[in-house]
């Protein structure tokens, strides 16, 4: 019956998404990781805090209404496409989404940890040395390694060293949930990389909004909780 819920959103979604194939690299052919990541997005040290986006007009009511579990609004910066996922499986912290044409992110306690059928995929991540720092809303440094699939179809790890730092409280209304908690900020280095991810922690120790880094092709995508 989720399967027949997603399903339902499909139109809206696409409609919405513009289909969201071809444009923030999704679906564009795939290029070689160590030549996107030399240069790419300077980091900026004062990252502030994940901004809420509004969904398309009934996007949000629309999802809410057919889909019955956990739901997510993924917004990707590189074009404005917005895409909803539904929780499709769950094993202890690792958490697998589907969006209605069967696109997918996997999220291992709010953080990403892979993609499918975006083109330009997140293969697979360790983040649990910074997941635990974010999580506990506690400043420091940590290792993260986020893998994906050369021009060769190899896959090369890209490993980076981060900074944890905390920012202010924060409370951001949109339509009828407001996203309130520590903002947590995540700088990156490494293997050419500069990022810059950013969480809204609740209280509980929850992620409830962030701002994360797809990869070299996609870019940063946000994602809002919108039924946990």
């Amino acid at each position: 019956m989720l399967a027949r819920g997603i399903c339902g959103l499909a139109l809206i979604a696409l409609v919405t998404a513009g289909c969201a194939r071809d444009s923030a690299g999704l679906g564009a052919p795939k290029a070689s990781v160590g030549a996107k990541l030399g240069g790419l997005l300077p980091g900026r040290k004062a990252a502030a805090a994940p901004a809420a986006v509004a969904p398309a007009p009934d996007l949000a009511q629309a999802a809410l209404a057919s889909i019955p579990g956990p739901v997510v609004l993924a917004s990707f910066e590189a074009n404005g496409a917005q895409m909803v996922f539904g929780l499709v499986g769950e094993n202890g912290a690792m958490r697998s989404y589907q969006s209605p044409d069967q696109r997918g992110l996997v999220l291992r306690a709010g953080l990403l940890a892979a993609t499918r059928g975006l083109g330009n995929d997140l293969m697979s991540s360790d983040t649990a040395a910074v997941s635990a720092l974010i999580h506990a809303r506690r400043p420091g440094t940590a290792e993260r390694v986020q893998r994906y699939l050369d021009g060769s179809g190899i896959e090369r790890p890209v490993p980076m060293r981060c900074t944890v730092a905390l920012g202010a409280e924060v409370s951001q209304p949109i339509g009828a949930i407001t996203y309130s908690g520590q903002q947590v900020a995540e700088h990156c280095e490494g293997s050419g990389a500069v990022i810059d991810n950013v969480y809204i922690v609740s209280p509980e120790g929850r992620i409830v909004m962030s701002r994360q880094w797809l990869g070299p092709e996609l870019g940063y995508v946000t994602i809002q909780v919108l039924r946990g």
